[in-house]
Order: C-alpha cells, then structure tokens, then sequence
C-alpha cells in the first residue's frame, strides 16, 4: 500500500500538482500585502489574529470554490482518465488488488488535501506574521489561544473532511462517466448541498455544514457530528466504488 501511495503521489508531482497547490496555499499573500500596503480594494473591518487570518484565508478560498474543482478534477481523472487510457489494466496487474488500487488512490488525494489545508495555514501564518501582526489590522505575533480560535481551527478542519468526501464522489462518477462529467456532476453535488443548506432547519444535519452555510451555530457536538458523517459517506461512497470497479471488465 505505501508504493502505490508513493507511485501515486509522483504522477501527482510529474503533473505540475504541486506547484499548484503552492500557488493555492499563497492566495492569502494578496490580502497580506493589502492590509499592509493598505490597497483600497482589500476590505479588512477590525483585527485579526493569526489563527482567525489563516482560517478565514482557508474558508475564503472554500468560497470561491477552487479547492472543490481542483480536487474533483484531481480525484476524477486519478480513476476515470486511467479507465479511459488505459492505464488501469498495467496498475491492476502491478497491484493484483483492484481494492487494494482503489484505497491507494483514495489515500493519495486525501494526502493531499491535507497538504494543501496544512500548507495554507503554515503560508498564512507566514504571511500574517511578516505582514499584518504590526499593522493596524494586526494583534503581534503571539498567538491567542482563545475558545473562538479553536472554534475557527475545528471548523476549518471540517473543510477538509467536506473535500475527501467530494473527492470520494469524483471517483465514483469517473468510474462510469469518465472525468469530466465526474467533475460536472460533483460540482452538481456541491450546488444541490448549498441549495438545501439555506433550509435552516436541516442545514445543520447535511455533510459540509460548516462549508455550506455562513452563519453557523458552533458546538463541540455538531463538529464531532460533521467529521463521523463526513466519513462514513467517504467510505460508503468507496466501498460502493469498489464493488462497481470489481465487477468492471477492463
């Protein structure tokens, strides 16, 4: 399991993925330079902390979506552009586990979801720090270990589980529907969830709540609710996938 993770994780370099996500994780370098250069198009109202700037960083770019289509775009053709080239029969006879093949991937995208979620908190922290802890923004640099921090840290976390869960439906759909529409309809997905998450009264119970909606209502039990749901629909999702693929002749 450890080389397929490997194996897979260098396609990733080989496609540039990385840098990507470099350039992802520095989003937050613009608003950085704006506060501290003062740009008129940077609207900033109060101060930040380092904690609250690096996860509103991570929840901007949730916002925007980018993450969500990079990731189903990654999770879709890791499967579904091996399908339709090919490729998987090698990886199947390398492997002689097509569950086995199927964690492997999984894993490897999950792996690097984190590394983007960890990569723009460590880059904003940076930013927060060299930029913003000394303007009128700023508090310093010393962190504040406060409840409403780790309230902040916690959901943003969630956005991490909401992602594996989106990469878990690419590939599912890119196993019939090749990459593409795996992206389209995962996207679908996200659109169908942010719909009914303007319905306060189920909101709170649908995966992603802390994504979808702007004004949430914190707890320690919702969060512990989120992340279990979030997993079991990620392995639902890839146990589904896995008998869909067993029952495949390539």
């Amino acid at each position: 399991m450890k080389n397929l993770i490997e194996v897979e994780l260098f396609k990733f370099y080989k496609r540039k993925i990385f840098i990507s996500i470099t350039l992802l994780s520095s989003f937050s370098l613009i608003y950085a330079l704006g506060i501290y250069f003062k740009w008129s198009f940077i609207l900033i109202s109060g101060k930040l902390d380092l904690i609250a700037f690096a996860t509103t960083m991570w929840a901007l770019i949730m916002m925007l979506g980018i993450p969500l289509v990079l990731f189903s775009f990654l999770g879709a053709t890791i499967l579904g552009g091996e399908i339709t080239d090919g490729q998987i029969l090698l990886e199947i006879t390398r492997v002689y586990s097509r569950k086995k093949l199927i964690i492997g991937k999984s894993l490897s995208v999950s792996l690097v979801v984190l590394l983007c979620y960890l990569l723009n908190i460590i880059l904003s922290s940076l930013f927060y720090m060299l930029f913003v802890a000394n303007s009128s923004h700023g508090t310093g640099v010393k962190l504040h270990f406060m409840d409403y921090s780790i309230h902040l840290m916690l959901e943003s976390i969630t956005g991490v589980f909401f992602l594996i869960l989106m990469v878990a439906l690419s590939m599912f759909f890119s196993a019939s529907w090749g990459s593409f529409r795996a992206v389209l309809f995962t996207i679908i997905v996200f659109v169908i969830l942010k719909f009914v998450s303007n319905i306060q009264v189920i909101s709170i119970w649908l995966p992603g709540y802390y994504t979808l909606v702007d004004n949430t209502n914190y707890s320690h039990l919702t969060i512990l609710y989120q992340i279990i749901l979030m997993c079991g629909l990620s392995v639902l999702v890839l146990y589904v996938l896995n008998k869909q693929i067993a029952n495949k002749n390539f």
